[in-house]
């Protein structure tokens, strides 16, 4: 892309720029385009026949060459974005703005992206909704999909067997229209709904159904827990499926309503960049910088009402709020706000997995009474503060601290001052929080080192040289169910921090909980299970994420996914 090239040019000299002119040798610019000399030549008399600018080489070798530009950077990426949304080059446009550009510059050309992204009638009578994500995503895969965001697309591109009802905490039909099961709750039979197509047009069979459950059995994957227990999966026709367990597991059919597990056609290999499932929505194209999703005209339930979805990567300093638009739309149409709590908290983590002073109980005690959560929402000027003491937020307390006993409580544990790695994600409100953390605990004695990671490095082996680790849990709509994965789940940072002693306590509830019919006795085992993380202080829960969205005023029936996301099977504009 030339144009990515200019700007990347522009952007490289931006710091020495003066009255829009600067010097430079040629290979900086080889460095910078990654190409020889003679390349760099080329490019440099096309943008100076384009009239970007005057060139003036130097003469001899090794002297500065200089650069005289017709128009300042703010203006030429002005006009540069504007003639991009015109032309509808909006992928175009995010390349760009994913350059280090200084926010002095492109503070307005943000504000004219938002003002007029969405704002244009198409030529085609399709509705299309635009929205913006702030990181790549990391996969697809149904098998390694660990993170909110991917668990929520994979859930508008697949269908799983049966689906959960968080209103009546019952599972409904889905793919499979009815199903029956043994008295001791071992065998478990499904009835396949007829005609049912994927994406490729092939009709869904009990083989497909088999296939997709046997590939988180015989892979690797954060998820074989919810599989591990099936010993057997017969097929007696094209649209009956029979699993056998192990042992009785009354949970099983909530285990079978995982976004994870849905359906995958036999005999096509997994393609990250060509999804086929029954859901309803396909991939229409999937790059770095975009994803747009089409509406699967064959559904076999009812069509979604809108017919695309676009989805746009964009730097993560140009958006604290998720925000949506349309493309049909009218001039004075005001957004409406829209604030949600997620299920789900913020935590900080103790890696138990490395000998350290972590182990110490006396230590993570003291570190519970430095984190007054309270105090940091206060110091970093934040609002709408939820605290958590549990997973969910409507069982969560303010948590006392007491800062007069930290001090006696790092002699007690032996604490020398030893340095410990913080890990936090690359996120501004994370990296504030670790900041915060580290300059409280220098007051007291305790050095920290905050180290980054990106969620597509989660899944790495490097996250476990934490010692300490900021990260969320986020549930779906089954709350109990994710309960269970927090844990269980060998992706997840509990199940690589914790002490296999530490997981087999919460497994052994776990197993209690499993044959609990009803809600309030498996809720009495959560609370068990939280009474011992706290007692235990495996982690300390810090507080509940409150989520603001920005949606225009046509955009009717907003009702969140399981994980905090519009869903889009619903939606639809006025």
């Amino acid at each position: 892309m030339k144009t990515l090239d200019y700007f990347q040019m522009r952007t490289f000299f931006i710091a020495r720029e003066a009255n829009k002119s600067v010097e430079f040798k040629l290979n900086e610019l080889e460095n910078l385009w990654y190409c020889t000399q003679k390349s760099v030549k080329r490019r440099l008399k096309q943008y100076a026949e384009d009239e970007r600018f005057l060139y003036l080489p130097g003469k001899g070798r090794g002297n500065h060459s200089v650069i005289q530009f017709q128009k300042s950077f703010q203006d030429e990426l002005d006009e540069e974005i504007e003639k991009l949304i015109v032309y509808e080059q909006f992928e175009d446009i995010f390349h760009i703005l994913q350059l280090p550009i200084p926010k002095s510059i492109t503070s307005s050309t943000f504000r004219k992206v938002q003002n007029l992204f969405g704002m244009k009638t198409t030529k085609q009578e399709k509705d299309t909704l635009r929205t913006f994500v702030t990181r790549g995503i990391t996969t697809l895969d149904p098998l390694h999909v660990s993170i909110n965001l991917e668990s929520f697309l994979i859930h508008q591109l697949g269908d799983t067997l049966v689906i959960y009802d968080e209103k009546t905490d019952c599972i409904h039909p889905h793919l499979a229209h009815s199903w029956e099961k043994s008295t001791d709750n071992r065998i478990w039979t499904f009835y396949l709904r007829k005609n049912v197509r994927f994406h490729s047009q092939q009709i869904l069979t009990s083989e497909d159904v088999k296939y997709s459950i046997e590939r988180f059995q015989t892979n690797a994957s954060s998820y074989h827990w919810l599989v591990e227990e099936i010993t057997k999966i017969e097929c007696p026709s094209s649209y009956i499926v029979r699993f056998e367990l192990a042992q009785s597991n009354p949970f099983f059919l909530r285990y079978l309503s995982v976004h994870n597990l849905v359906i995958l056609p036999k005999g096509e290999p997994f393609n990250e960049y060509n999804w086929t499932g029954t859901g309803p929505f396909q991939v229409k194209k999937r790059t770095d910088t975009q994803l747009v999703l089409e509406a699967f005209d064959d559904y076999f339930l009812a069509r979604p009402l809108i017919d695309e979805v676009q989805i746009y990567r964009i730097p993560l300093e140009t958006k604290n709020i998720i925000t949506y638009d349309i493309v049909q739309n009218k001039e004075g149409e005001n957004p409406q706000d829209k604030l949600s709590f997620e299920v789900g908290f913020r935590y900080l983590a103790f890696n138990f997995r490395k000998q350290n002073i972590i182990q110490n109980p006396l230590f993570r005690k003291a570190l519970y009474h430095l984190f007054d959560v309270k105090k940091m929402w206060n110091d970093l000027g934040r609002s709408d503060l939820r605290e958590s003491s549990s997973y969910f937020y409507w069982q969560s307390k303010s948590m006392e601290k007491n800062p007069k006993i930290i001090l006696n409580l790092l002699e007690e544990s032996g604490y020398r001052g030893e340095v410990l790695t913080l890990f936090t994600v690359n996120n501004p409100g994370f990296i504030n929080m670790a900041e915060w953390l580290k300059k409280e605990g220098a007051q007291i004695g305790i050095n920290f080192t905050i180290q980054l990671f990106t969620l597509e490095e989660l899944y790495e082996p490097i996250i476990e040289e934490a010692d300490l680790l900021f990260m969320g849990e986020v549930a779906s709509t089954d709350y109990h169910l994710s309960f269970f994965g927090a844990f269980l789940n060998k992706a997840l940072i509990f199940n690589r921090f914790f002490t296999p002693d530490h997981l087999q306590i919460i497994s052994d509830y776990f197993d209690q909980m499993k044959q609990e019919v009803d809600r309030d006795k498996r809720e009495s085992v959560i609370e068990k299970v939280e009474e011992f993380i706290r007692k235990e202080n495996l982690f300390l829960y810090l507080y509940h994420p409150v989520k603001k969205r920005i949606f225009h005023s046509m955009i009717k029936d907003v009702e969140f996914d399981s994980y905090g996301y519009v869903d889009f099977r619903k939606v639809w504009f006025k």
